[in-house]
């Protein structure tokens, strides 16, 4: 009799056994065809949809704004960047605020080539946001030459401040009425 319930226990614990095998074997299925889903849509992150992006995994954002940078859609890729930096979990968060501060410092660099001072305003708010993003791109990761270097670049590129128009009044100001157009001769 004991024997026979050893040898149901031991059926017992087999059968168990291979049950959490079965299970384990099958969540490491479903994983792995999840990453391989993963993978093929960062293949061809062009097909990706924009819609229900920020749903899915923070590196197909990446993917989808990286493809947007190397097709010359900065904006867009800007776009695409700021909703990946808006989740919490995003992994790759020391290439996007690299990223960031590249397309800001191209988009400030052609700028400053095609219209020079006339951008003015736009150049340095430009230069401003790629600083503070390879800023804390450096923050995170510190041995970063490339980020080193585009951020000496924004630095070197900045345009001086703009001087104060110069008053050009010679005249003497013996009282306030004195500069009032409408009171002939300045006032009592």
């Amino acid at each position: 009799m004991e024997r026979l319930i050893n040898v149901v226990l031991a059926k017992g614990v087999v059968v168990t056994l291979g049950l959490a095998s079965l299970l384990g074997l099958s969540s490491a299925l479903w994983d792995l065809g999840r990453l391989l889903a993963i993978n093929h849509s960062m293949e061809t992150p062009a097909n990706l949809r924009e819609e229900g992006l920020a749903d899915l995994h923070p590196l197909l954002g990446f993917a989808k704004a990286f493809d947007f940078h190397v097709h010359h859609q900065p904006l867009d890729a800007i776009r695409v960047y700021g909703l990946a930096l808006q989740r919490p979990e995003t992994d790759p968060l020391e290439d996007i605020r690299y990223n960031l501060g590249t397309l800001y410092l191209e988009d400030a660099f052609t700028l400053w080539k095609t219209h020079g001072l006339n951008e003015y305003i736009r150049i340095n708010t430009l230069l401003a946001a790629s600083k503070d993003h390879l800023k804390e791109a450096l923050r995170l990761h510190p041995q970063d030459s490339d980020a080193r270097f585009n951020l000496e670049l924004a630095y070197r590129i900045t345009p001086p401040p703009k001087e104060r128009p110069k008053n050009d009044f010679q005249g003497n100001k013996g009282s306030v009425f004195a500069t009032i157009p409408a009171i002939p001769g300045g006032g009592p």
